[in-house]
Order: structure tokens, then sequence, then C-alpha cells
């Protein structure tokens, strides 16, 4: 049987420098999408921006918005559902939010959407109005308007 034991100098040499290009680039895909994200995050404290903003069209991945990221748009109130999110609220990867009053105390619940894939699925206690009646999901990742699949939301 070959082992390693039975290789070149040379050929130990070529392996090893295969198997550290492989884990280096193992630890980049692994850490990629994190990396983005505080990018993201610390790119838009240095320029000032703040949740709550007016949203502008990112020109890269440079100041696209992170997961999490607030925003106004249209006189409504956005979050960003998905990481390195350059897309419009309203189009894809924004969930809009319900905001309240201050004055009156009064909860504006946004209406129902059909999510565009899992990055904006509603999660347990997203509140949405569907029918004319407010309804809160019960599971994460609900696809399904409270028509189609009851059991996933509760009527408010």
């Amino acid at each position: 049987m070959n082992t390693y034991r039975d290789w070149s100098v040379e050929a130990l040499h070529e392996h090893r420098v295969a198997i550290l290009t492989e884990l280096e680039h193992r630890k980049t895909v692994e850490t990629a999408a994190a990396q983005a994200e505080q990018l993201a995050e610390r790119y838009a404290r240095a320029i000032g921006r703040t949740d709550g903003d007016e949203w502008v069209q990112p020109t890269g991945a440079h100041d696209s918005y992170p997961a999490g990221a607030a925003v106004t748009h249209d006189g409504r109130t956005w979050v960003s559902t998905t990481p390195a999110n350059v897309w419009e609220p309203g189009v894809s990867g924004w969930r809009e939010q319900a905001v309240t009053d201050p004055g009156t105390g009064e909860e504006t619940v946004p209406e129902w959407r059909q999510p565009t894939g899992a990055h904006d699925t509603y999660q347990t206690g997203d509140r949405v109005t569907f029918g004319g009646d407010t309804w809160e999901s019960v599971i994460d990742n609900n696809s399904w308007s409270p028509r189609d699949y009851p059991q996933g939301w509760r009527k408010i």
C-alpha cells in the first residue's frame, strides 16, 4: 500500500501546499459573509448612516445595507432581511415594519406580502394585515398567507 511515507520530499511539499491552500479557501468561504456584514456596518457608521434614515440606493457591496438595518422609504419603515442588501425596499430583501404613533399609541401594521425567498419569510411574532384583519405569525419561516395556511397565523 502506497502511503505518504513512500512519497518524495517534493511530492510531500506539493501536497502540503495544496492542503494549506484548500484550508485557506475553506476559511474564506466560511467567514466571507460575516466579514461582508461587518464591513457594511462599519461603512454605515463611517458615513453617519443610522437606523431610520431615508433609504439611498447602494452602488455596490461596500455601501449595501446589512441584515437588520432600518430605513425609511416612501413614508414607511423597512428592515433589511438579508445581508449585503442592495435592493429597493418593497421589491425584495426588506420587511415593512409596524409603526406605533407616539401621540396616539396606535400601531400601523403593514399589509401581508408574498415572501420572495427564505430571506424575507415571516418569523414568529411578525404582524401583518390580511383580508381586513390583523394577523401574527406563530411559526418561523412562514411564507404562506393566513388564507393559505391558517395554522401559521393567529388572528389579533
